[in-house]
């Protein structure tokens, strides 16, 4: 399947996932550093299934957390996007959530602030006068400056009692 690139800038594409995608965002992407906050690496059948869910995730809403590839060489470095919060026993169902995951070897070079600025520009013409969320674990500090240099503020704290994580998260605000 051909995918689409729904943004660039001057380094990065964001785009639809393939299931052929799967592979490269297992290896690079769950690995313990790039988990630490998420609940642990997972197993294969579990990231495809992930894929499989941005695929229909934009499929039905036009966003979801897109593929991130690094232009020149079109190499897989994580996800940046938006989606509609599934969680059904969240309070935080149906909000917008911006998020980003980076893998390791890439972390320190700016791509995730690119993509996440690139998002939130493409939100503020596409999703106007909704309000977007970040949940981020209570012990990320990187994604917690991240979202600060969005120009996001930190909200409220929501409890995480999900299988993979049981934590605070802190939730990030921002209007578009």
């Amino acid at each position: 399947m051909d995918t689409i690139t729904i943004l660039t800038t001057r380094r990065l594409r964001l785009r639809t996932w393939r299931e052929s995608d799967s592979a490269a965002y297992h290896e690079h992407c769950n690995t313990p550093e790039v988990m630490k906050y998420l609940g642990g690496k997972m197993p294969l059948r579990h990231v495809r299934r992930e894929v499989r869910w941005y695929m229909h995730d934009h499929d039905k809403h036009g966003h979801t957390f897109w593929a991130l590839e690094r232009k020149r060489d079109k190499a897989l470095l994580g996800f940046c996007g938006i989606i509609r919060v599934p969680e059904l026993d969240s309070p935080m169902l149906g909000l917008l959530e911006i998020g980003w995951r980076v893998r390791r070897d890439m972390w320190r070079r700016g791509y995730a602030h690119e993509a996440a600025s690139a998002v939130i520009n493409w939100a503020e013409w596409e999703l106007p006068a909704e309000t977007l969320y970040a949940r981020i674990h209570q012990d990320n500090v990187a994604s917690q400056a991240l979202a600060r240099k969005l120009a996001m503020r930190r909200a409220r704290v929501m409890e995480a009692k999900q299988a993979r994580l049981d934590a605070e998260l802190w939730i990030f605000r921002r209007s578009l």
